[in-house]
């Protein structure tokens, strides 16, 4: 190959990964809003977007320890608020006594099947099994005391708030 076939073919490579490049960015961009769509969807809210909370600062009125919490500031950040997972909540909000819960809450046995629903599987199986067997009966530095199976909040972020006699009616 010659010395004009190498530059006319590194010249066509460059151009093709720009393309490449702009088009992965708009296809993340259409998957992003679509995945918020169904998350919504899937959460009960109905409406446009119009209608949902563009952030979280309602529900860190009372929530202040989840401000800075890693599960909260990462879906803020691709904006997806408290409201897309655990709906409106409006009776939960308006309870001084905060006896009254969200409107959507997933306990350990569902958190995977929720979060998969936009996240997909999780990507590296091998991953999971090696925290399995480094951390089984044992329990987290976030407090967690892992079991038989894992769930995405073992590693992912705790994401709950403590017992308190409110919370557990005594």
């Amino acid at each position: 190959m010659g010395r004009l076939a190498w530059v006319l073919a590194a010249t066509a490579l460059a151009v093709g990964a720009a393309a490449l490049a702009q088009g992965l960015q708009e296809r993340t961009a259409r998957v992003k809003r679509r995945l918020a769509k169904e998350a919504q969807a899937h959460a009960g809210l109905r409406g446009s977007p119009g209608t949902l909370p563009t952030d979280n600062s309602l529900c860190l009125l009372c929530h202040a320890n989840f401000r800075s919490e890693e599960l909260v500031t990462v879906h803020l950040a691709q904006g997806v608020t408290c409201a897309v997972c655990h709906g409106l909540s409006f009776e939960h909000m308006n309870d001084e006594t905060s006896r009254t819960k969200p409107d959507l809450l997933y306990g350990r046995a569902q958190v995977s099947s929720f979060c998969t629903r936009c996240h997909g599987r999780h990507a590296q199986p091998e991953k999971v099994q090696a925290f399995l067997i480094q951390w089984k009966g044992k329990t987290r530095p976030n407090g967690r005391l892992i079991l038989q199976q894992a769930t995405c909040t073992d590693c992912h972020g705790l994401h709950a708030l403590p017992d308190t006699p409110v919370l557990t009616g005594r």
